[in-house]
C-alpha cells in the first residue's frame, strides 16, 4: 500500500483569533478560533466559506485540501 506524505503548517495569529493552515504558495486555510469561520483560499482569492465544521470533520477537511494542494504543485 502506497502512503501520500501530506503536509502543511500552522500559524497562529491569536491577536487576531486566527490559525493559520499554508500548504504551498497558492493555498491557505484561515480558521478564526473564536467564531469558527473556516476560509479557503487558492492564489489570494477566497475559494470556499464554511462555518460548520467540529474538530474530525476539521481534520478530515485539512486533509483534502492538503491532497488538493499537492495536486496543484503537479502542474508547477
Amino acid at each position: 500500500m502506497e502512503y501520500k506524505k501530506l503536509t502543511w503548517n500552522t500559524d497562529f495569529i491569536t491577536s487576531d483569533d486566527l490559525m493559520i493552515h499554508t500548504f504551498s504558495d497558492r493555498v491557505i486555510v484561515s480558521s478564526n478560533i473564536k467564531t469558527g469561520e473556516t476560509r479557503t483560499l487558492k492564489d489570494g482569492e477566497v475559494i470556499c466559506i464554511r462555518n460548520d465544521l467540529r474538530i474530525s470533520k476539521y481534520e478530515e477537511f485539512l486533509i483534502t485540501v492538503a491532497e488538493d494542494a499537492a495536486t496543484l504543485k503537479n502542474f508547477e
